[in-house]
């Protein structure tokens, strides 16, 4: 989650990591058992956090954090199967929709994931749009522009809050003791009633990759030089160093999930 300080151009966020939890249960037999957690990114101006939650997984550097650690593995997304995303510009700026579509690319290419862009939706970004435990078929990643009177994501924030981002991953424990994850949904909402260009610094461009680089399993790192970082220098309008090491330990080059 991103926020804007009233007066002053700064921007801030912090990865909750709210419920990463383990949701483990006995079977009969040997074989798979039911492996599942969430994510979400959540904070405030000058990143002072909204309420008490453990610090981001380890496994990254200085430079770059991951929400969630299974095995000692950060979770993320198969990175060899397409990511579907829809979107809600409705109630967004005009040419949000060219913005939204920008940074998806954006982090497509520097993660080597597949983006497929399914249409508009009238799906306001809500906690409730994630499935609660594995399905068949999985929704696609969801931004839009939303408020808190219609987001349960957005309500009861302080009103520097820019965007929220929650995950859901799904994933087994085989019967060997090796836990199989991947991160299967994902849902952002962007606050509407916040003011920002389009693009460059403190923009809804560099809003949307950040919480798209939360999407993709990235926490806040201690660097305050990244994108990623809990509070954003004015000065940064793209990924930095650190934002692309951290997505390609997420992407394609660290091999297929099979479940």
């Amino acid at each position: 989650m991103l926020t804007l300080r009233a007066g002053r151009t700064l921007l801030a966020s912090a990865s909750l990591v709210a419920a990463a939890t383990l949701g483990l249960s006995a079977v009969p037999a040997p074989g798979p058992v039911p492996l599942s957690g969430t994510s979400t990114a959540s904070a405030t101006a000058e990143g002072i956090l909204t309420s008490v939650a453990p610090r981001p997984a380890s496994l990254g550097t200085a430079s770059y954090a991951f929400a969630s650690v299974v095995d000692s593995k950060p979770v993320r997304w198969n990175p060899c199967a397409p990511i579907r995303w829809t979107a809600n510009t409705s109630r967004g700026p005009a040419g949000g929709l060219d913005v939204l579509k920008a940074s998806v690319a954006r982090i497509a290419a520097t993660t080597g994931t597949t983006w497929q862009y399914v249409g508009a939706t009238t799906k306001v970004p809500t906690a409730g749009y994630l499935p609660r435990s594995a399905v068949t078929a999985y929704p696609p990643v969801l931004l839009g522009w939303t408020d808190g009177t219609a987001s349960d994501l957005l309500r009861a924030q302080p009103r520097s809050v820019l965007g929220m981002t929650r995950t859901a991953w799904f994933g087994v424990v085989k019967p060997d003791g090796r836990k199989v994850v991947a991160t299967r949904a994902a849902v952002i909402a962007l606050d509407r009633t916040d003011a920002l260009p389009l693009r460059g610094s403190s923009s809804w461009s560099a809003v949307v990759l950040h919480e798209l680089g939360h999407a993709m399993g990235l926490a806040h790192p201690s660097d305050s030089r990244q994108l990623m970082a809990s509070v954003l220098p004015r000065t940064i309008a793209d990924l930095q160093t650190g934002d692309r090491a951290g997505l390609t330990r997420l992407g394609r080059t660290a091999g297929c999930i099979t479940l």
